[in-house]
């Protein structure tokens, strides 16, 4: 692809990679803090945690989709 809809194709693939950056870790701090057992509560803690590192997993997913479909349009080299 060239032209305009590359640049900017291009230009949102690096704001894509920037969010993704910033944000791949971000339940990473109460997630960690549950393995450390930070917080108690029973078995709804240890529920918590596992749906906290679903969400997780599926954030990262959703993240790097993103990036690689937007790569893949403006067929952008792999950084």
């Amino acid at each position: 692809m060239s032209g305009p809809d590359a640049l900017e194709l291009r230009l949102l693939l690096g704001r894509v990679q920037s969010l993704s950056d910033e944000h791949w870790r971000l339940l990473s701090g109460p997630r960690q803090a549950m393995a450390d057992h930070a917080w108690v509560g029973g078995s709804s803690a240890g529920a918590f945690a596992s749906r906290l590192e679903d969400a997780e997993r599926r954030l990262q997913a959703q993240l790097a989709r993103a990036v690689q479909l937007l790569r893949d349009k403006s067929n952008a080299p792999v950084l």
